[in-house]
């Protein structure tokens, strides 16, 4: 293979392989779950096994993908689709399943109480929030304070960009549903992203389609910066590495929420839905803010990096769709590449 070939399939993103783990029941009668998640399994243990306490009977398949696989491979199954849950915190992705009727309602008591903001129509529900920050390697900043606003950022890459030069992290928003959406919501915010993006392209950002594997980087001293991550895994990275540090910018810091919806296609469509009332309730709420997830209720507490200027929720409603109408997401993507060009 001709050498320069070889190099650029060496820098090319690789592709999150799905990972399937089984939670077997523990009683004597067996009913599987199936459950697709975009939120790593080590986030969501400590609540599938409270659940699994409660229910002894239920085994629980966990698949475990990115958040723009699990979209596509559940278009892809179609009716086949063994997917009772989907849970993800792609919000846009997730409007759309529900905007296509790939959802059903379920109402009970707890979901009926839920504020408005926080479901559409009964059938697409939060279960958790994320900040969204920025990550710095202490150690490769050297003698810089930790910039604390995108245009504090910019002026700093402009100041010294050997410091950065490919050691630059950000989401590729053709691999990652959740970097998309980041990427929609930040370009609505003002001219600073656009110039922040011919920064990163002038020296030679790297791009990844997770949190986790941005964080690795940073953690292992492979990269200074990492871009729109998301908090909740900031904050466990920052826990174990103390070189990391977090800055929710304070020109304005983009609040997510983790969403869940019930497959129209479900098996187990009311097994499905008593594991979304647990997700909700208070026991629930607590199981994932065990595994390190910011709960829906709680949005203040455990947060590593607290805002410093405006908090820009993404709001649950249609308006997120048309930036996934396939014409304006080519256009969009083909913009996003150009302002990124060396």
């Amino acid at each position: 293979m001709n050498w320069l070939i070889l190099l650029l399939l060496c820098l090319l993103p690789t592709a999150k392989a799905e990972q399937r783990i089984l939670r077997p029941a523990t009683g004597v009668e067996q009913t599987q779950l199936v459950l697709y998640s975009a939120t790593d399994y080590q986030h969501m243990a400590p609540l599938l096994q409270a659940f699994q306490r409660r229910r002894p009977d239920v085994a629980i398949v966990f698949v475990d993908f990115n958040s723009q696989q699990l979209y596509q491979r559940f278009l892809e199954e179609g009716r086949d689709s063994p997917a009772d849950l989907l849970l993800s915190s792609a919000m846009d992705l997730q409007l759309k399943l529900v905007n296509d009727g790939h959802a059903r309602p379920w109402h009970s008591d707890r979901t009926d109480a839920l504020p408005a903001g926080v479901h559409w129509r009964h059938e697409l529900f939060a279960l958790t929030v994320e900040p969204v920050v920025m990550v710095f390697n202490r150690d490769l900043l050297g003698p810089h304070a930790l910039p604390r606003s995108r245009q504090e950022l910019l002026a700093l890459l402009r100041r010294d960009p050997a410091r950065f030069q490919g050691r630059i992290r950000a989401y590729d928003i053709t691999q990652s549903g959740v970097g998309y959406l980041l990427a929609t919501q930040d370009s609505q915010q003002g001219e600073s992203y656009g110039r922040l993006l011919e920064a990163f392209g002038g020296l030679s950002v790297r791009l990844s389609e997770s949190s986790n594997q941005m964080l690795t980087e940073l953690a292992e001293g492979r990269a200074v910066l990492g871009y729109n991550l998301l908090g909740s895994y900031v904050a466990a990275a920052v826990d174990k590495h103390p070189q990391l540090a977090a800055v929710a910018p304070r020109d304005y810091s983009l609040l997510l929420m983790r969403l869940a919806l019930i497959s129209r296609y479900a098996r187990q469509p009311q097994l499905a839905g008593e594991l979304l009332d647990f997700m909700l309730s208070p026991a629930g709420q607590a199981a994932l803010a065990d595994g390190g997830l910011l709960p829906l209720f709680t949005p203040e507490a455990g947060l590593t990096v607290r805002p410093e200027g405006p908090v820009t929720p993404i709001p649950l409603t249609p308006a997120l769709l048309p930036a996934l109408d396939p014409l304006d997401k080519q256009g969009f993507i083909r913009i996003w590449t150009g302002s990124m060009a060396p």
